[in-house]
């Protein structure tokens, strides 16, 4: 299986060091629940895509950018996607990915009424598709003030919260995505968490670190991604 991971996003100058960037996030957690799958990423914010034909599955990840943004190059990774679904092309996103994927496919994301989510959220499932391992809650790492406001379509919701009710949604045999993020890790987070505490009301910034307290199902969620592929 090859997948093309779409970074949609340049980690500040602070973070780069340890941690690269997003496409290295997702290549080292798929090579711990699926190392036969072969991945590349590509950095779509500088214009570099792969050719379609050349991957089984495209993922889109996080960006502090609004997918819903009209900017050229957010534009563009949107009439990309929409090519790929046009080509029955697998399609994941995560975060800003699970939010441009909605708002390209015919749903819309917005600013959050609720503002800022961050630290673990955990979600109750709302159906149990085949991919899906059992019915019990699952918590992911979380940093976004955008939401996916109205699902596309043919969209089925997954995952849900009090704070983010369209909190990940299917495709069938299609489309996967997550608002949260399993590629994270409570570190990489904390990290992130403090390049933007001046932005945070000191509520929340200490809410999400309570919050941290709490496990990470980032795998658990990678390996529900890797089915959704193999399996339809």
């Amino acid at each position: 299986m090859k997948l093309a991971i779409l970074d949609a996003d340049i980690l500040r100058d602070d973070l780069v060091k340890q941690y690269d960037g997003y496409g290295r996030m997702f290549t080292e957690l798929f090579q711990k629940v699926a190392p036969h799958w072969q991945s590349r990423a590509f950095q779509v914010v500088h214009g570099d895509y792969p050719a379609i034909a050349d991957f089984d599955v495209f993922l889109v990840t996080g960006s502090k950018y609004d997918a819903f943004s009209d900017e050229p190059w957010i534009a563009r990774l949107r009439e990309f996607c929409r090519q790929c679904y046009q080509q029955n092309k697998k399609l994941l996103g995560i975060c800003f990915g699970h939010q441009l994927l909605a708002h390209a496919l015919g749903g819309r994301a917005d600013r959050a009424s609720g503002g800022w989510g961050l630290g673990v959220m955990t979600y109750e499932l709302c159906e149990q598709p085949h991919f899906i391992d059992s019915s019990e809650p699952v918590s992911l790492l979380i940093s976004h003030q955008d939401q996916v406001a109205q699902l596309p379509p043919e969209a089925r919701r997954l995952l849900s919260s009090d704070f983010c009710h369209n909190a990940a949604f299917h495709i069938p045999g299609k489309v996967l995505c997550f608002q949260g993020h399993p590629e994270f890790t409570h570190q990489y987070l904390s990290d992130l968490m403090a390049g933007r505490r001046h932005q945070l009301d000191p509520e929340v910034f200490a809410a999400a670190e309570r919050s941290m307290l709490a496990e990470h199902q980032g795998e658990r969620v990678a390996r529900w991604m890797v089915r959704f592929v193999e399996d339809s």
